[in-house]
């Protein structure tokens, strides 16, 4: 009787630490509208072409769990950026992803890969990762050893507790998908749109006095070659930071 109810609760255990872990992963990707640069508030026109630009932060745990869940982004002071682009210039010109920074308090952040944002995303996502792992070993080590016997032990089972690739995770081909992941080519007529992430001081998320740069390759009117552009668009604020010390800090534990 008591190995029968031990195996009825040790079965339950092992359940709700699956259950648990496939909750927590659980991802829905969310399509995200383009918004022509003139319809939104932070926009700036790049000098000398007819290249207009237009930003959608998403700087407040708001947006961000509204676009990508609550996986990690705001924990980890990811700055998810939406660039609208729309060209009505006849000259062709290239958006220099890999040259985009911003600027905030005298300090300056280059953009960064999805991939990057994934594998920062995911350690703030998981900090109860080892916890999880030695509940689930523990239960599958009892449970093999009353069940088909100590020498059973030795088996070597994949943990479902390992990071997956970007590529394997739904969560980390969303932020592929909807991010500018190479240069993009704009021709008269175009309109682009995608995202760029930026890792920021907690206290420069509110993008207080920030700048985003921006720099574009555009061929020359009359001659051939190239000229370098850029644009330097001033971030609007996001009134986001919570004067509540505690509630912000368990609010950061689950976000």
């Amino acid at each position: 009787m008591f190995r029968s109810r031990f195996l009825r609760v040790l079965f339950s255990v092992t359940v709700m630490v699956f259950l648990f872990d496939s909750c927590t992963s659980f991802y829905t990707a969310k399509p995200v509208p383009l918004t022509l640069p003139s319809r939104l508030k932070t926009r700036s026109t790049v000098s000398g072409s007819e290249i207009q630009v237009g930003v959608n932060p998403y700087n407040t745990p708001h947006l961000i769990h509204s676009l990508y869940g609550r996986n990690g982004l705001w924990r980890k002071h990811i700055l998810p950026l939406q660039i609208s682009l729309e060209s009505d210039d006849p000259r062709p010109a290239v958006f220099l992803i890999h040259s985009a920074y911003i600027i905030s308090d005298g300090q300056y952040y280059p953009a960064i890969s999805p991939n990057a944002v994934y594998d920062i995303a995911w350690q703030a996502k998981h900090p109860y990762i080892v916890v999880k792992e030695t509940l689930y070993y523990t239960g599958l080590i009892l449970f093999t050893v009353v069940t088909l016997g100590l020498g059973s032990v030795i088996w070597v089972l994949p943990t479902p507790f390992t990071q997956p690739s970007p590529q394997d995770s739904p969560f980390g081909r969303d932020l592929n998908y909807k991010s500018y992941t190479k240069d993009v080519k704009l021709q008269d007529g175009s309109l682009r749109g995608g995202f760029l992430y930026f890792a920021l001081p907690k206290k420069d998320m509110q993008l207080k006095d920030a700048h985003l740069v921006l720099h574009f390759s555009q061929n020359h009117e009359k001659k051939p070659g190239t000229i370098e552009r850029t644009v330097t668009i001033p971030l609007t604020p996001g009134l986001h930071i919570n004067n509540n010390v505690l509630k912000d800090w368990v609010n950061g534990f689950l976000q």
